[in-house]
């Protein structure tokens, strides 16, 4: 087995998925250093959100080649969002001073996306209409 296959297999994540993290995470150290954090954290959101809407628009492209890197851009955020999450979490933080309201938003962040998901496979599962014979 090769070592790419032995860390893929022990952590879940490809060596490039790592390298990215690696770097994310540099990214806030440094922009913690130099007290530009916020700069930082508004910058990898936006940057999420245009891998997010760029995954979208390639899924349902007609050539092959572009589905190829719109899985990649799904295996990316799928990767990233919680770390996206958390960074928005602490961004509101930053501007609500309510508890019960980062609470909320933090639930809806976390648990909104599968709650979701799951409603969007059940209602493609239950039969449009019952037939009896």
């Amino acid at each position: 087995m090769r070592w790419q296959q032995r860390v893929r297999v022990a952590t879940g994540l490809s060596c490039w998925q790592i390298v990215l993290h690696l770097l994310i995470v540099a990214g806030l150290v440094m922009g913690w250093m130099h007290g530009v954090l916020v700069h930082v954290g508004l910058g990898l959101c936006v940057g999420y959100g245009v891998t997010v809407l760029l995954m979208l628009a390639l899924q349902r492209h007609h050539d092959p080649r572009w589905q190829d890197v719109a899985d990649v851009l799904e295996e990316l955020t799928t990767t990233w969002y919680f770390g996206a999450a958390m960074i928005v979490l602490w961004l509101l933080s930053r501007v609500l001073q309510n508890n019960f309201l980062l609470a909320l938003a933090g639930l809806a962040i976390l648990a909104g996306p599968a709650v979701f998901s799951l409603l969007v496979k059940e209602r493609r599962r239950s039969p449009k209409s019952y037939k009896s014979h």
